[in-house]
């Protein structure tokens, strides 16, 4: 019996299990993020931050939203897509071109007419824009382009102001003219305004002359690196990047 014993005390004790290990930490990645122009200045900030948390970084390239949306239905390696509107997202949506999941209303803005710093011309409302020899707008297939000539039809002026439009192929083409005094008045952004020295604030336009100026976010549904650029999109709801996009002006929309 105590032979037994002694042999029952040496038996083998079953291995402990192994503990669970932590998944690898994600290398470095850079993401390609394409935004609309008005972004410009803010998204650069807002990443730096994001860079300096994750180690992950990002390449921008800012243009027209219509311009950006062809380029992603062309095949174009983006991460991300960022709009100034909701129906170019919406486009490409219905071509399964991003990925609903993870689109977001993330920003708003609003919509003014401004004119040269130096310029003396007093204009207060939408209908003083009738005396004005030129004014710049984005086309109209660009979102600023939409809200603006939306808001001059509400106005009743659009018909009679049509000819004495000239058209650029962004916002931030249009705040340029104004800038340089190549026309008397252009309808940009605010945040557009406040970063050109250029140019002053002439009137807001009434938030119900237009559409709502939202800004929606998506990771494109070909992106080269989904899982970070989708990091990067839920970062854009932290208090530091919230408190960088109403630094720069814009309104930040709910989850």
């Amino acid at each position: 019996m105590l032979l037994l014993v002694a042999l029952l005390g040496c038996s083998p004790q079953p291995a402990a299990e192994p503990s669970p290990q932590a998944p690898p930490p994600t290398p470095p990645t850079e993401i390609a993020v394409f935004a609309a122009a008005s972004l410009t200045d803010v998204l650069p900030e807002v990443t730096a931050k994001w860079t300096a948390t994750t180690g992950h970084t990002a390449t921008f390239t800012f243009d027209s939203t219509s311009r950006l949306a062809k380029q992603v239905e062309a095949g174009a390696a983006a991460d991300v897509f960022f709009s100034a509107d909701t129906e170019w997202m919406t486009w490409l949506s219905e071509r399964h071109l991003v990925r609903d999941d993870t689109r977001v209303d993330r920003l708003s803005n609003d919509l003014v007419v401004v004119v040269p710093s130096t310029s003396t011309l007093v204009v207060t409302q939408a209908t003083d824009l009738s005396g004005v020899t030129r004014i710049g707008l984005a086309g109209e297939s660009v979102p600023a382009g939409k809200y603006g000539r939306a808001a001059l039809t509400h106005a009743g002026i659009w018909d009679g102001v049509a000819p004495r439009v000239v058209s650029g192929d962004s916002v931030r083409t249009v705040l340029g003219w104004v800038s340089a005094g190549e026309v008397d008045a252009g309808i940009v952004y605010a945040t557009d305004a406040r970063i050109d020295p250029g140019v002053r604030v002439a009137f807001t336009f009434p938030p119900e002359s237009h559409p709502p100026i939202v800004y929606p976010v998506a990771v494109t549904a070909g992106a080269p690196h989904a899982d970070v650029a989708a990091l990067w999109v839920a970062y854009l709801d932290t208090p530091e990047a919230r408190a960088s996009f109403e630094a720069a002006g814009f309104g930040v929309l709910g989850p």
